[in-house]
């Protein structure tokens, strides 16, 4: 199903504010505020690890989901899989054989869409460390309110009270789906909608991405 950006006119992302390297003794690191929901993200590697853990292939990738309360969660094994999976299809491990490649995420505000703000910083977050990459990704969300209709960028009021929320991570090249989760119920036809109006509220995120890119670039000449 086609979706004129026409159709996306008058919708605006969450305002979104991003630093580069924000912490001195990672390889590259972000924080990500998109709304209220604000993450920080720290990448470290390609590291030396240990000969059990290590591929001949490519690089190991470790995730590792911080909540605000410090306590590990359930929920933040949930984050670290779908995070995980993500940047692994995005990362040219195949270049870094026999090493480790750690991404830490820490949650400092929870004010709805979470994951998706993780992602994104974490997208961030492997740009500013440098490594090499098949593409980068954007995360967006979107709601089906308790009317049907189909809801971009929802508040906190209206992830709590939808009748389905839906995730869908897309990558730069062809805007191809990478990841997609969702919760609660919906028809086939109200998924590929939203997917297709996901799909070109990317570019939001995508641009946003190129405008940080520019400024530091900008910083290091």
């Amino acid at each position: 199903m086609d979706v004129d950006e026409s159709q996306l006119k008058d919708f605006k992302l969450k305002p979104m504010k991003c630093e580069f390297n924000v912490l001195s003794k990672s390889d590259g690191s972000a924080i990500l505020s998109q709304g209220e929901t604000v993450v920080i993200v720290s990448v470290n590697g390609p590291l030396d690890i240990k000969m059990q853990s290590q591929s001949i292939e490519k690089a190991t990738l470790e995730v590792l989901c911080c909540s605000k309360g410090g306590k590990p969660c359930v929920a933040d094994r949930y984050k670290e899989n779908i995070i995980k999976q993500t940047c692994d299809a995005a990362l040219l491990s195949n270049q870094y054989p026999r090493t480790g490649i750690t991404i830490t995420v820490q949650e400092l505000e929870d004010c709805g869409g979470l994951l998706p703000c993780s992602l994104n910083c974490a997208c961030l977050a492997l740009i500013n460390s440098g490594l090499a990459m098949r593409c980068v990704f954007a995360a967006v969300t979107c709601v089906v309110d308790e009317q049907g209709d189909i809801v971009l960028g929802p508040s906190k009021e209206q992830l709590d009270t939808a009748r389905a929320v839906l995730n869908f991570v897309f990558d730069s090249r062809d805007k191809s789906l990478m990841t997609g989760f969702t919760e609660g119920s919906f028809s086939e036809d109200t998924y590929k909608e939203a997917m297709e109006r996901c799909r070109v509220a990317s570019d939001l995120v995508f641009a946003f991405y190129r405008d940080i890119v520019k400024q530091y670039s900008k910083i290091i000449a």
